[in-house]
C-alpha cells in the first residue's frame, strides 16, 4: 500500500510537471477583407490583399507568439487570379521593401525558430518545488515534451505559410509570410510589399506593389 501511494504521488507530481511545461495553442485564421488593417491592390488579372499580424493580440491568437517582439513581421496575404490564364507565384519573388533596402521572406522554419519553447527553466523550477522529481529526470522529461511542442510549432508555421505554385483562373492562394523586422521600427506603414508573378501562357511578368497597413508596433526586439 505504501509503495502504491508513493507511485500515485509520483504520477501526480509528473502531471503537475507537464501542466507547467511548454504548450502551443494556435488558432485558424482567415484574412478579413473588411478589416481596416487590410490593404488591397489590383494590377491586370491579379489582386493581392495584405493583413498585418504584427500586433501581439492578433499574432498570439493565430500562432501563439508575439513575433514582433522577436524581430519578425508576420503578414497574411491573399492573391486572387481574376484572369483567364494561370500565373506562377513564387515566395522568393515576394519582397518587403524598406526604402532602398529589400528583405526576402524567411522560411517557415526560420520564423518558427523565434516561437519555439524552452524546457530547462521550467523543469528546474519544478524540481525545486517538488523534490521528489530529481533535476535530471525533470529536465529530461521537460525536454522531451518541449521537443514535441516545438515540432508542432514548425508544422503549424509551415501549414499556415504562403505556398508557391500555379494560381489557376478564378482561384486564390493565401497564407503567412514572415520578414525580419528592423529592431528600432515602431510603424510598418512605410514598408512596401512587392510581388512578381509570371503568366504561364505569355511569359509576361506582373509586378504589384502594396503599402502595408498603418499599424504602430508596441514592442520590437531590442526596443524599450
Amino acid at each position: 500500500m505504501k509503495r502504491e501511494n508513493i507511485f500515485k504521488g509520483l504520477m501526480f507530481f509528473i502531471t503537475l510537471l507537464f501542466a507547467g511545461c511548454a504548450s502551443y495553442t494556435p488558432s485558424l485564421v482567415k484574412l478579413d477583407t473588411s478589416s481596416p488593417n487590410v490593404n488591397k491592390q489590383i494590377k491586370g488579372d491579379l489582386c493581392i490583399l495584405i493583413e498585418e499580424y504584427a500586433t501581439p493580440e492578433k499574432c498570439e491568437k493565430a500562432i501563439d507568439s508575439d513575433l514582433a517582439a522577436q524581430g519578425i513581421l508576420p503578414l497574411l496575404i491573399l492573391v486572387h487570379n481574376n484572369g483567364p490564364q494561370s500565373y506562377e507565384v513564387k515566395v522568393e519573388n515576394i519582397l518587403l521593401r524598406a526604402g532602398s533596402t529589400t528583405i526576402k521572406a524567411l522560411t517557415p522554419e526560420e520564423a518558427a525558430g523565434n516561437a519555439k519553447r524552452s524546457a530547462v527553466g521550467r523543469a528546474l523550477g519544478w524540481s525545486m518545488i517538488v523534490p521528489i522529481i530529481g533535476i535530471p529526470f525533470a529536465v529530461a522529461a521537460s525536454a522531451d515534451h518541449t521537443s514535441k511542442v516545438n515540432k508542432q510549432v514548425v508544422e503549424d508555421f509551415t501549414a499556415k505559410s504562403f505556398q508557391k505554385g500555379i494560381l489557376i483562373p478564378n482561384k486564390e492562394q493565401s497564407g503567412f509570410l514572415f520578414f525580419s523586422l528592423d529592431q528600432e521600427r515602431k510603424d510598418i506603414s512605410s514598408l512596401l510589399l512587392e510581388m512578381r508573378a509570371k503568366n504561364i501562357v505569355t511569359g509576361e511578368v506582373v509586378e504589384i506593389t502594396v503599402p502595408l497597413p498603418p499599424v504602430t508596433l508596441k514592442t520590437t526586439k531590442g526596443g524599450s
